[in-house]
């Protein structure tokens, strides 16, 4: 997946309306008859699916609005800040963000959509299956994002063609039910026709749309789903827990714990990009900006001691520190950079003290926390990929793990009151951390912080709070830092604007499929 070449970048650039496809000329030798109609084809449609998702993981304010405004963090600055302090000033229908994620999911949908349709009129093979598969993947992913985000989503499952393309659409919210039928529906297929584990790195596999399923499952409350799921991941002998340090620490991540990697690289196809693909912002995101304290250039003032070039615009909390037993759970030095080094050969003024080279910047700067060498998360840290000046990495990106399932069995078993085997999968993460054995009664509390001790910055504690139905009350309570009052203005904005628990439809999706049919969510003008 991380060579694929410009063939697939093109077709997805080629394709993106019917109409249009049939007026471009044709600038590769893959007409689109060739795609749609034969297995080779259909499995480079599919190839194009994983480009525009990395596409999406490119945007940053899309893509880390909602880490920003959990119970775990600093948000720090730049674009999409007000996502992570809910500011009522700028959360609106119109924001750049909302109709991003909406937009891609759809046109991702879209695609997934033609391919499943073309496939299933072809003669059926385990190859084409498989292909098939994947998009449905592709399509279950997509609308699960929407659902939890937006809480109501048109479903459409028909391919969109030259015949069908002015035909009116039925535009109405999905019932709930719809929706986890439709989920269930494409992740049984892929469960029947994916591998364990895909020749190819960074593709649906079977560990995958089982994970998928059992996250939706969760939202369904279907407990006994979420354990069958979890109990063949477990049991399948593909995959198993590895060493803390040996999780994040690398530039391939493809290993036993990781259901499912999202592959980037410096070759052509990392993200709708005709030469070198742009890379992603992740390592520089959770790393505060220490740089501004040293001064001069990147070159001068970055450094892989440091983690290298960093924005530092979510960071690690207070309240998620005090989660951890600091002198046994491991994960409070293996997730995180508590200090930053003065890597130059220059003595650094730094308030009322000089910093000599090789010291470590203190947090305080004359009596008050510095944002700038705020702790931060390492987990998304690049030393490999990139120059330590430089903004972008190409280090993979783990989009499912083992730990997320063990963690997602403790809580359906602890919903069956299943004490055992909540903590016999609690102590899979428990444990490996360093932990003595957890033999007392499990309780959600438990489920809730150790969720955040370890899976903190991977993209699904909104998501789990929202579910649980304590977003606003764990954001009111732990947000931000007391000590950086910058930071705190969501915990005052959500309890005041309890709508934001969801995003708004884009204002221009609205206009376009008619505020009588499908209406703005309640709350927002």
């Amino acid at each position: 997946m991380k060579y694929k070449i410009l063939i697939v970048i093109l077709f997805t650039v080629v394709v993106t309306s019917c109409t249009k496809m049939l007026e471009e000329e044709n600038k590769t030798r893959y007409s689109a008859e060739y795609i749609y109609s034969s297995e080779g084809g259909l499995k480079l449609a599919v190839n194009a699916l994983y480009t525009l998702q990395r596409y999406y993981a490119n945007d940053d304010a899309t893509i880390f609005a909602l880490e920003r405004a959990t119970d775990l963090v600093v948000t720090n600055g730049g674009t999409g800040n007000y996502f992570g302090t809910y500011d009522p000033n700028f959360l609106r229908p119109s924001s750049a963000q909302v109709a991003f994620m909406w937009r891609t999911m759809y046109q991702i949908i879209g695609k997934a959509n033609e391919i499943i349709y073309a496939g299933e009129k072809l003669e059926q093979t385990d190859a084409l299956r498989a292909t098939i598969a994947e998009a449905k993947c592709f399509r279950a992913q997509s609308y699960f994002l929407l659902y939890r985000t937006f809480d109501r989503i048109w479903l459409n499952t028909e391919p969109t063609t030259w015949e069908n393309v002015d035909f009116p659409k039925d535009y109405k919210a999905a019932t709930n039910e719809e929706v986890f039928n439709l989920l269930y529906e494409d992740l049984d297929y892929s469960i029947e026709n994916l591998p364990w584990i895909s020749s190819e790195p960074g593709r649906f596999n079977q560990a995958a749309a089982r994970h998928i399923k059992a996250k939706a499952a969760l939202w369904k409350k279907d407990w006994d789903e979420v354990l069958d799921q979890v109990n063949e991941i477990d049991q399948s002998g593909k995959y198993d827990l590895e060493p803390l340090e040996s999780i994040f620490n690398a530039a391939d991540l493809n290993h036993k714990e990781a259901l499912m990697v999202q592959q980037w690289s410096r070759n052509p196809g990392g993200n709708l990009s005709d030469g070198t693909p742009k890379g992603n912002h992740f390592a520089a995101f959770y790393v505060a900006s220490y740089r501004q304290e040293i001064g001069g250039t990147s070159e001068y003032s970055c450094s892989f001691d440091n983690w290298g070039y960093t924005y530092g615009r979510c960071l690690p909390n207070p309240y998620l520190f005090s989660l951890y037993d600091t002198a046994n759970d491991a994960r409070y030095k293996s997730f995180y950079i508590h200090q930053y080094k003065n890597t130059t050969p220059d003595p650094k003024p730094y308030g009322a003290v000089t910093v000599q080279p090789g010291a470590y910047f203190p947090l305080y700067k004359n009596g008050t926390k510095n944002r700038f060498v705020y702790p931060g998360c390492i987990k998304h840290g690049d030393i490999w990929t990139r120059a330590a000046s430089e903004t972008r990495s190409y280090k993979d990106i783990i989009l499912y793990r083992l730990a997320e399932t063990y963690i997602m069995g403790a809580e359906a078993a602890l919903m069956k009151s299943d004490q055992t085997l909540a903590k016999k999968y609690f102590n899979e993460t428990w444990e490996r951390a360093g932990n003595a054995t957890f033999t007392g009664t499990l309780s959600l509390k438990n489920i809730i912080d150790e969720q955040a001790r370890e899976l903190a910055f991977e993209g699904d504690r909104w998501y789990f709070l929202k579910r649980l139905g304590i977003l606003i009350s764990q954001v009111a309570s732990y947000a931000g830092d007391a000590e950086i009052s910058s930071s705190l203005p969501g915990r005052t904005n959500l309890p005041a604007n309890p709508h934001f628990i969801r995003w708004p439809i884009p204002e221009t999706e609205v206009i376009n499929m008619g505020a009588e049919n499908f209406p703005q969510n309640p709350g927002y003008n």
